[in-house]
């Protein structure tokens, strides 16, 4: 009979270190939501009314709808590719699943439209209904950042590109200050996991340990922090979702 050895534990300091950076969090500060069939009453499952008019969603393949599709560096993926998308959609859409998403339930929860890829825009008019600036495969710190401590991203995309391509897009729809607070305030911004990527090319490095995938939580955090922060600049009314799955255990259900 051979014996084995007993699973190693699982790092306590890691642990600690990915409930502390990557822990589910979600601020919400929404008001004034309504069933469309008036109080609530009657229609359990009728899609809601609210007074806001898009939505604007940031993060990594758990939020992409479309844009690693389109990005040259990731045009062609697998999520291009049945069985991708068939569960709901009977076709690939560019979402890293073979169903919907979180963001896909909220919008239609809320009754609010759809938002279009970042990339698949080009004019205000795309972008006025609500942008999804996700990207499969992002990282929470810039590939530069990673780079000089030895990791290697494989998508040339960050939170800091997200924010800044909703920077952008503001200015597109709004020319004024007064306009740009408008557009913030009849917003919802929502956050999606952001940092998996992180950790797991921490991992994979060369010298790749489990402290060095530890190493990266303050940082990320501190991004993440700054992203939210300047988001709550734009408005003082607005919905917040920080999720994170546990790391090793990813199910992609036909939602």
């Amino acid at each position: 009979m051979i014996s084995m050895a007993p699973a190693a534990p699982f790092p306590r300091r890691l642990l600690l270190s990915l409930l502390l950076g990557v822990l589910v969090v979600a601020v919400v500060a929404a008001a004034d939501v309504e069933s469309s069939a008036g109080g609530g009453g009657g229609r359990r499952h009728s899609p809601r009314r609210t007074r806001y008019s898009r939505v604007f969603s940031f993060g990594d393949s758990l939020t992409d709808t479309g844009n690693a599709a389109i990005l040259p560096a990731t045009a062609g993926g697998p999520f291009t590719r049945p069985p991708y998308g068939m569960t709901f959609y009977h076709h690939p859409t560019g979402r890293a699943s073979d169903g919907r998403l979180v963001i896909d339930f909220l919008v239609k929860a809320l009754g609010l439209p759809e938002p279009t890829p970042y990339l698949a825009g080009k004019t205000a008019a795309d972008f006025r209904r609500g942008v999804n600036f996700a990207v499969g495969g992002a990282t929470a710190l810039d590939p530069a950042f990673l780079k000089s401590r030895g990791m290697t991203s494989s998508v040339p995309v960050s939170l800091s590109n997200e924010t800044r391509w909703f920077q952008d897009v503001l200015q597109l729809l709004g020319a004024s200050a007064h306009e740009k607070h408008t557009i913030a305030a009849s917003s919802i911004f929502y956050f999606g996991e952001i940092g998996f990527n992180d950790y797991s090319f921490a991992l994979s490095a060369g010298n790749g340990t489990v402290d060095v995938a530890a190493s990266l939580v303050p940082d990320i955090i501190a991004v993440i922090r700054s992203a939210v922060t300047v988001r709550a600049a734009h408005t003082t009314i607005k919905i917040f979702f920080l999720y994170k799955d546990p790391v090793g255990y990813r199910r992609y259900n036909g939602l």
